[in-house]
């Protein structure tokens, strides 16, 4: 199944605010699946929860809503550092 749409999600920031905007899909029956992907990727941003759990760095956007690291080396590195009993990280 391939990754979301890279370019079709976007933050901008009006009125002191960061508002989440998303294209629709146009008659093809899956505009539900993008504004639930919205609605989490806003749920998670809300509770501070779209960083990085190794590197801090905040996630991109394109990223998967249930994904936890930035890029793969900070997945491995998390990994790695489990297995040498650095500690829970998830």
């Amino acid at each position: 199944m391939p990754g979301p749409d890279p370019n079709s999600i976007w933050l901008e920031l009006g009125y002191g605010r960061r508002y989440i905007m998303y294209h629709r899909y146009l008659s093809t029956g899956q505009a539900g699946n993008r504004k639930k992907r919205v609605e989490r990727l806003a749920k998670r941003m809300t509770k501070g929860d779209w960083i990085c759990r190794w590197c801090k760095d905040p996630l991109p956007l394109w990223r998967r809503v249930d994904a936890l690291y930035c890029r793969e080396s900070c997945r491995k590195r998390a990994v790695r550092g489990r297995q040498k009993g650095w500690g829970n990280l998830r």
